[in-house]
């Protein structure tokens, strides 16, 4: 085995392995005799003759095991050059003279200098020894080497160690290749009466990533390539690769244990993930690939129109991604994906600005022109906040921007945005001051340790706020079993839950009525209420663990890697999650009647009938059955629908219910079906088809392809409209939203036949409505929008 990173030596010869030595070149060949002098009784050599003048020709070398041999070469070469390699033994050049055609020549091996070696594991520093040393000489020497034949290679000792003898005068490399291991090399200076070297080799095992690409939107497995960069660049010793399995999983590598590789996915229809970081080794893996567009937009001050120069764009709400923007016009060019789907614009001294959710299916050309947007001018408010009873400052009092305009998606970002990033805290007099304020229509939250939190409206942003918090009450017990001992539980209340290993438990409350209740592993506590005065302590409240009825049983009939998660219906509490074949056990069931429901990670769906009696057991087995399946397309003319939520109900009533939904090309699967009558059903589109499982069973369920489509027309900007479209064909409910392009564009697609309902609505205009029936593949409806009154153009 020849190290990958031995000389380039294609400027001088390029080898070639065959079994006769003869040189490749025209002319006459003449034969000359070789006689080996040395005192070594074994003679395994690699000899071969080149043309120094002829970069061009191939060198060709034969295995010699005796001490004297011919060789041949050409006449008419010029300048024939002769090269012995020995193991253990500096190599030989020497040059073939017209004189010594009759006499040969006489070679004799000098033993060199040498060197020796260990190579241990560089993680615990355990022996390696299994594994080959090899050697690479000086490329200034131009020390030819044959291909593919492991001349100057060394196997390494039990002990981990290895000797290199034969060495000549110059700058080597000595690589090391191990099984399970990432190869290593160094550089040795050999130079005359030097003292013989010793080198230590630690090896970084060679370890993979091991994972799986998903359509992020259907969830559906992908494959793809992988861009990798790995760090300390230098652990990456060798060539890595991807390879999927048939069932798209992928390994990659290999590289350094606890290397960290950042990778990058894309598939062939021009998806991508989000840089990821991991840590190698990695198990089970997911990245999840993207639909990116671009954004672009221009952002102006609100009052003045002048364009707002520095400012920063956020893709959504994990502000994972935030680029910096300075442009004399205000304009920025940015790129989303499906994950992110919305754009936010901070600029120093305005309002946070978030976009609508960008629906991706609207714009075809990867492009979204946001258009125009205006930011507020924000203000800075001050205050104090004191204690309402003692009117003593309160240090440590936190104050958030909080609007509560909950009403969307964009409006909740805002509001998001604001209440964790707006906020400072009171000094040690209780005064605070917070920018970031609208003139009017924005308010605070205040809160403190000890103090009820308290929100308020700010009227006026230049006038001074005083605010009053009310000491809070508190509220302490015990969950204890009905023999009175104290039990490990989680105690609820209406908005959160703590889990106490001893049963002890106290809440930080305001002034009111609250409510608590337990769950333990035997059953679960009644509601308990408990009213609380300003700064009243409540002690010794009980939550009694007394309902502890049980549901025992079994699941069986669960396939490869199916999972269960089986419940109570109506009992709070009593799920138990990620099951597989076997017993399950459900507590804090009270007495009465109960359907127990089974719901399985492939939408299989079981229920059984139990009662808890004065024994407070009951007991209901679960069995599935079943190995047939049923798959297809949900289709719409030529075109896959992804999506879909599909449902299999059996005709035979005792067995399970189904649950599937279609990916992103339209397939689907239903897994574990029994032989038999089915009913599959499409709910969102009131679809229903019949159809006999038998084995391995494939239909295509076909969808009407209808498409209603049109532009919102405006004497303005239509930027922001949104089109509601709703109604029951056959009696099935079906709504569906949209936006419209920078055009005033819209289009639903792949809708079945009905009478329908569409509503316009847009910020600076009534809403407006009209009925549209749609029942062939294309129609086409326009709205005009108006100040007042809207009408509707065909």
């Amino acid at each position: 085995m020849i190290n990958s990173n031995a000389p380039n030596l294609s400027t001088f010869f390029v080898l070639c392995c065959i079994s006769s030595l003869a040189l490749c070149a025209s002319g006459e060949l003449e034969k000359v005799p070789v006689e080996i002098v040395s005192d070594s009784d074994e003679y395994s050599m690699w000899v071969g003759v080149v043309d120094e003048d002829d970069a061009d020709q191939v060198i060709q070398w034969s295995h010699q095991s005796s001490r004297d041999f011919d060789i041949e070469y050409s006449v008419s070469g010029g300048n024939p050059i002769v090269v012995v390699l020995k193991r253990d033994f500096v190599p030989i050049i020497r040059s073939l003279p017209t004189d010594v055609l009759t006499d040969g020549i006489s070679v004799e091996f000098s033993e060199g200098e040498s060197l020796s070696g260990s190579v241990v594991s560089a993680k615990d520093g355990s022996v390696i020894s299994e594994g080959l040393v090899t050697l690479q000489f000086d490329e200034t020497r131009n020390i030819p080497l044959p291909e593919d034949i492991p001349v100057f290679a060394w196997e390494l000792a039990e002990d981990g160690t290895f000797e290199i003898r034969g060495l000549p005068l110059g700058e080597h490399t000595v690589s090391v290749l191990a099984p399970g291991f990432m190869p290593a090399d160094q550089t040795v200076i050999v130079e005359p009466e030097n003292e013989p070297q010793t080198l230590q080799f630690q090896l970084a095992k060679a370890e993979y990533i091991h994972g799986r690409l998903v359509d992020y939107k259907y969830r559906s497995r992908v494959e793809g390539t992988l861009d990798v960069s790995v760090s300390p660049p230098e652990s990456q010793t060798m060539e890595f690769q991807t390879e999927f399995d048939n069932s798209r999983n992928f390994i990659l590598g290999p590289f350094a244990e606890d290397a960290v590789v950042k990778l990058v996915a894309h598939t062939s229809n021009q998806m991508r993930s989000h840089p990821i970081e991991v840590t190698v080794p990695t198990e089970q893996l997911v990245i999840y690939v993207h639909q990116w567009i671009q954004v672009i937009g221009t952002v102006q001050d609100q009052h003045t129109g002048e364009p707002i120069t520095n400012f920063a764009v956020i893709i959504d709400g994990g502000y994972e991604d935030v680029t910096d923007v300075t442009d004399t016009n205000g304009q920025f060019n940015v790129e989303i994906s499906d994950k992110f789907r919305i754009v936010s614009i901070l600029a120093p001294s305005y309002s946070f600005w978030a976009s609508d959710v960008i629906d991706f299916d609207l714009h075809d050309s990867g492009e979204v022109d946001l258009e125009t947007i205006e930011l507020e001018p924000v203000y800075t408010i001050q205050g104090r906040v004191i204690d309402q009873v003692t009117r003593e400052p309160i240090q440590g009092a936190i104050i958030r921007r909080f609007d509560g305009l909950v009403l969307d998606k964009r409006t909740t970002h805002i509001e998001r945005w604001n209440m964790t990033e707006v906020k400072t805290a009171t000094g040690a007099d209780g005064k605070f001051q917070l920018t970031g304020f609208l003139a009017d229509g924005s308010g605070i939250t205040v809160g403190a340790n000890g103090y009820s939190g308290q929100n308020q409206k700010i009227e006026d942003v230049n006038l001074p706020l005083e605010i009053e918090l009310i000491p809070s009450g508190s509220i302490s017990g015990q969950v204890v079993s009905l023999s009175g001992e104290p039990v490990s539980a989680w105690v609820h209340t209406a908005y959160r839950g703590i889990k106490t290993e001893d049963g002890t438990f106290r809440f930080q409350v305001s002034p009111g009525t609250h409510r608590y209740w337990a769950f333990t592993d035997s059953g679960k506590s009644k509601v308990v209420e408990v009213t609380v005065e300003s700064g009243q302590s409540v002690e010794n409240v009980r939550l009694i663990i007394e309902v502890v009825g049980r549901v025992y049983g079994t699941i069986k009939g669960l396939l490869d890697k199916e999972t269960a998660r089986v419940h109570v219906d109506g009992v709070t509490g009593s799920g138990e999650s990620v099951l597989t074949n076997g017993s399950f056990e459900l507590t804090g069931i009270p007495t009465g009647s109960f359907l127990v429901k089974c719901e399985t990670n492939f939408g299989r769906e079981l229920t059984g009938n139990v009662v808890i009696d004065e024994t407070l057991k009951g007991q209901v087995d679960l069995t599935f059955s079943g190995s047939s399946s049923l798959s297809g397309k949900v289709v719409a003319g030529a075109d896959g629908l992804g999506g879909y939520k599909l449902q299999a109900t059996p005709e035979n009533t005792s067995l399970p219910v189904v649950r599937a939904e279609s990916r992103r090309d339209g397939s689907f699967r239903f897994k574990g079906l029994v032989d038999g009558n089915y009913r599959v059903e499409i709910p969102s589109r009131n679809f229903i088809q019949r159809i006999v499982v038998q084995g391995e069973t494939y239909v295509d369920l076909h969808l009407s392809a209808n498409r209603l489509f049109g532009k919102i027309w405006s004497s303005g900007s239509v930027r922001g409209a949104e089109v509601l479209l709703t109604g029951r064909p056959a009696g099935q409910k079906f709504i569906l939203w949209t936006g419209v392009t920078k055009e005033g564009l819209y289009s639903f697609n792949n809708i079945p036949s009905g009478t329908y309902t569409v509503q316009v609505s847009h910020p600076d205009h009534k809403k407006v409505s009209q009925e549209i029936v749609v029942d062939r593949a294309h129609v086409e409806l326009d709205v005009q929008l108006g100040e007042e009154s809207h009408e509707f153009e065909h």
